[in-house]
């Protein structure tokens, strides 16, 4: 009798184990579709899809995007966990375990990696192959954030380890951001207004701590609006339906911006961006008042008109970080831009202890005008062939 009860016993405590073991494997056998009901293509792909998930033991849930809005939601918070990349995003997401198929990812390439792993836990992948109709390739991506093109007869884990690739441009994404805040903070109209503003505060008889004050509310203000300006185009580039377009429009005006600045370098043009002529006098009065709110309204107001000088460079940087870097990350990135952007402005209010300095920094300001347009121009062209590179080519 104590035999039986043991037994018994020992089945209670192992039934809530195997219980557990079934549970699991069964969600871990869920594959989950994201689909547009009016994507005809897509339907034709996943009539083959389906049976053969089926066949393998998985049980299939289909979610359209159109009509349920829960499903747009839940979608979007597993691109933000998951941290998909928006050059990854497809129109079609499946989840199978740690694998997402990204699109119409060739049935070849996905048999291939549920044969080797016929327990499927296989490591996590991202395939994205966006195009319609028949296709004989994919992209990779891993965990370790390497990349490869992949043929469809291709296994992706080999695929990766043979030919797989770190994101460079990732990874020098933090070196480009301050490279490229340094570039734009030495443009013509924030630091000629500051050399400006300092001479005139000389000229008024202001002591050095009133100069620094003034000047430093002068900076912060430029700092701010530039700041709240790049903030607003990330989150409008980020809540766009098609990030990557978003990213491509924004490299087609870097590349239009700079050839503007090299027109105006090789046919020694002033291009009209910067502060308006009728607001020069307006700023002008302000700027007599000599004040610390004074001055913290001027820079707001070149803040945001010096934005057309160095538009380009700026939306260079948040389309890197549109492509590039979760949201908050380029929050980040966003920040240390706008410090880089403005350090120029204060080594220059540092600097500018005597008037005699501030003399030379204007005549150093009037004759390198010129190359600086050259040197921006060329940066915003090479900056939009790379945005549009990655755009185009995740590789």
């Amino acid at each position: 009798m104590k035999k039986i009860f043991s037994f018994f016993f020992l089945l209670l405590l192992l039934f809530p184990i195997v219980s557990s073991h079934e549970a699991d494997t069964a969600h871990n056998d869920k594959v989950i579709i994201y689909k547009n009901e009016a994507c005809g293509h897509c339907n034709i792909y996943l009539d083959e899809l389906i049976p053969y998930l089926t066949d393998k033991g998985f049980q299939v849930e289909q979610k359209n995007l159109i009509n349920d809005a829960a499903a747009r939601t839940e979608l979007d918070s597993l691109i933000k966990e998951q941290n998909i990349p928006p050059e990854f995003q497809g129109h079609m997401v499946t989840i199978v375990n740690k694998l997402i198929l990204e699109g119409h990812v060739p049935i070849k390439a996905v048999k291939l990696l549920l044969e080797k792993y016929p327990d499927f836990n296989f490591p996590k992948l991202i395939l994205y192959q966006d195009s319609m109709g028949e296709v004989e390739s994919y992209t990779a991506l891993n965990e370790d954030n390497k990349i490869a093109e992949c043929s469809a007869d291709e296994d992706p884990v080999q695929c990766l380890e043979q030919k797989g690739k770190k994101d460079y441009i990732k990874k020098s994404l933090l070196y480009l951001v301050i490279f490229q805040g340094l570039l734009s903070g030495i443009h013509p109209c924030t630091i000629t207004v500051l050399l400006l503003f300092i001479a005139f505060l000389f000229t008024i008889k202001k002591t050095k701590g009133t100069i620094f004050k003034v000047g430093l509310a002068f900076i912060i203000g430029v700092f701010l609006a530039y700041f709240l300006i790049g903030l607003g185009v990330l989150k409008a580039f980020v809540i766009s339906a098609k990030p990557h377009i978003s990213a491509q429009i924004g490299a087609l005006l870097i590349l239009l911006l700079g050839l503007l600045n090299l027109y105006a370098f090789f046919f020694k043009k002033n291009i009209g961006f910067g502060i308006p002529s009728s607001w020069k006098s307006t700023i002008s009065e302000m700027m007599h008042k000599a004040s610390v709110p004074t001055a913290f309204i001027v820079g707001i107001i070149v803040g945001i008109c010096s934005f057309g000088c160095t538009a380009g460079i700026y939306l260079s940087v948040i389309s890197l970080l549109l492509m590039k870097a979760t949201y908050l990350k380029g929050f980040v990135y966003l920040i240390l831009y706008n410090i880089m952007f403005i350090a120029p402005l204060l080594v220059i209010l540092f600097a500018a202890s005597t008037p005699k300095v501030v003399e030379r920094l204007e005549t150093w300001e009037s004759s390198e005008k010129r190359y600086i347009r050259l040197i921006s121009g060329i940066v915003m062209i090479l900056s939009a062939i790379l945005i549009y590179y990655i755009v185009a080519r995740p590789m």
